[in-house]
């Protein structure tokens, strides 16, 4: 079952002399419980590419589907709201909220969808990612790892189908890196969630079932591993 597609996407930025030619006629379909890498060198289209299938971003031309939803056919309203409901989001930068402690970050999508949260899973959760006695602290009060474990947590607490990383360990040391894909691996094994890594890690990009690579807003490669 497809639940990602990708029909004749592309995506300029800026205008006359200065635009810039992101993606270039992306045709991609995704199964639902894949782990696929997209991989390319910098400036390769990887991370317009996740946050067009994320609806954070519109293609200048071309359809994305996530679920049999048309994204381009949401406003903003509308995208934020199915973000919230069917697509995990993950962060080099991790993108925590300052102010709030770490229970709170992680809760947050379901307290803006004023949802209840299941508090057995989201302890299966914490307990997993190591940061069950780190439920009160505030985000700077946590290592680099800590924080990417708080927001994979934030990422998961709403069971979304399927899961955007974007270099979700390119901050980290060779051992956070490894926890954290071998954290995404057991969710993808486990639950059958759909994810895609956006990583210049070949290491990280080695755990997936398919690789593809980017190049000049271009798919150049396609390999399913598994």
């Amino acid at each position: 079952m497809i639940i990602l597609e990708c029909r004749n996407i592309s995506k300029t930025f800026g205008e006359g002399e200065a635009q810039v030619q992101a993606l270039s006629d992306i045709n991609l379909s995704i199964e639902k419980g894949e782990f696929t890498a997209i991989v390319g060198a910098s400036g390769s289209g990887k991370s317009t590419l996740l946050h067009i299938l994320g609806g954070i971003e519109r293609p200048s031309s071309g359809t994305a589907l996530v679920d049999g939803t048309d994204l381009g056919s949401l406003n903003e309203t509308q995208a934020a709201i199915f973000r919230r409901r069917k697509v995990g989001l993950i962060y080099q930068f991790y993108n925590l909220i300052p102010m709030l402690n770490v229970e709170r970050n992680i809760l947050m999508p379901l307290l803006l969808d004023k949802r209840k949260p299941n508090k057995e899973f989201f302890g299966e959760i914490v307990a997993s990612l190591g940061i069950r006695d780190k439920l009160q602290a505030m985000p700077f009060e946590l290592s680099g790892g800590q924080q990417q474990r708080v927001a994979i947590a934030r990422s998961l607490i709403y069971r979304p189908q399927l899961l955007l990383a974007d270099e979700p360990t390119g901050n980290l040391d060779r051992r956070n890196s490894r926890d954290i894909i071998d954290r995404l691996k057991l969710s993808n094994r486990s639950t059958g969630q759909t994810i895609i890594v956006i990583t210049h890690d070949d290491a990280v990009a080695l755990q997936a079932d398919r690789i593809i690579t980017l190049e000049d807003g271009r798919i150049v490669s396609d390999e399913r591993r598994r």
